[in-house]
């Protein structure tokens, strides 16, 4: 069995963790969630190794990552060891999209999205921000996303939908 990529990317608040984390509690027997080391403690809606700055960055200087980035203060790694032959889902920043390209032959992309102001709403119950942080992000424009196998997946409808039609995309992705 080849190794295969599939990338979840998009920005913060639009519900990347928790698609992750319930499509995990049922797929993976099939699928290998690969777990990113963050310079963040984790909060309960995501799944992560804790290290600090330090750590991380010894790790880093070694090789340690098939990639990693730096965003909102923290930095985030993907371990090589964590990568296994079959599926891989991984959680990363749009901007290092083309590290896995590089290195692996079957990529997919799933870039999630949803209307700014339901992205408002959630960033602001999740309180991770003020709200002029929060207007800053809001504000912010994106390039386009350059993927070799780019999906868009709209999670702006009910949570239980949102679920079902992302699990078939896995599914999908997996059995081609």
């Amino acid at each position: 069995m080849k190794t295969k990529i599939i990338l979840i990317v998009g920005p913060s608040g639009v519900g990347k963790d928790t698609l992750l984390r319930s499509s995990q509690e049922k797929l993976s027997s099939k699928l290998n969630f690969v777990q990113r080391y963050i310079t963040r403690k984790a909060d309960l809606n995501e799944s992560n190794y804790y290290i600090d700055e330090y750590a991380f960055l010894l790790l880093k200087h070694n090789s340690y990552f098939a990639s990693s980035w730096n965003a909102h203060g923290n930095s985030y790694g993907i371990a090589k060891r964590l990568i296994t032959t079959g599926v891989n889902v991984i959680s990363i920043s749009r901007s290092k999209i083309k590290d896995f390209e590089e290195q692996y032959d079957n990529v997919y992309t799933i870039n999630i999205t949803i209307p700014k102001e339901i992205l408002k709403q959630r960033l602001i119950f999740r309180g991770r921000e003020t709200k002029e942080e929060i207007e800053k992000r809001l504000s912010r424009s994106y390039e386009k996303i350059e993927a070799k196998n780019l999906i868009n997946f709209d999670n702006s409808t009910s949570l239980k939908e949102s679920i079902q039609r992302f699990d078939a995309l896995l599914n999908k992705i997996e059995n081609e």
